[in-house]
């Protein structure tokens, strides 16, 4: 059986995701502070010893990571800062150390979001990360070898995650809809696409 690591499985998502991916595949669930490995991805060295542990793997997803929500005047430079380390340079992480652990033709899947191209007050700091996010999936789609693929999925708001806000969630999309994108991108075999959804 194939083995796919899911960086994210408790979240809104992850959890959807988690529940399409044990049908067909041995399961790695990573996260904060539970799961098989708790790991935090901004932290390299603990990054390369999960890998080391787990060893080969056919498919990584990532749907984790850090940033704020507020407007210009609400944040701080450190605010930036910890939002590019954790849900940009953590899923950058999971991906450069990760593929010299991957199985030949193994596929990385992580996670932007819609106010890359669609921003709207109190999203500056996450339309930031999610561009430059996509940006290194297109470029490393150029670069990576031994038959790997990379891509993205742009999730617009997850109905869950509006209701946890306490927005409006008529609009909002059920996570089970995302997480059908990811297992869509294993079968579609295409490199350095961002699935908006």
């Amino acid at each position: 059986m194939k083995k796919a690591i899911i960086v994210g499985s408790t979240g809104v998502i992850g959890k959807e995701i988690l529940k399409i991916f044990r049908q067909d595949y041995q399961v790695v669930e990573v996260n904060r502070s539970s799961g098989d490995f708790k790991v935090d991805m901004q932290d390299a060295e603990a990054v390369e010893q999960m890998f080391q542990a787990i060893g080969g793997f056919d498919v990584l997803i990532a749907a984790s990571g850090y940033g704020k929500w507020g407007t210009l005047e609400e944040h701080s430079i450190q605010d930036f800062h910890d939002g590019l380390n954790s849900k940009l340079m953590g899923q950058v992480n999971l991906v450069v150390i990760g593929r010299k652990y991957a199985n030949e033709g193994a596929v990385f899947i992580l996670t932007s979001g819609v106010l890359a191209h669609q921003p709207m007050i109190g999203g500056l700091s996450l339309a930031m990360i999610n561009a430059a996010l996509e940006s290194f999936v297109k470029g490393a789609a150029l670069e990576l070898e031994q038959g790997m693929k990379i891509n993205a999925v742009s999730p617009s708001f997850a109905k869950e995650t509006m209701e946890l806000m306490g927005l409006d969630s008529s609009t909002g999309v059920p996570a089970i809809e995302f997480a059908k994108i990811y297992k869509k991108i294993i079968d579609e075999r295409k490199t350095g696409q961002v699935y908006q959804a």
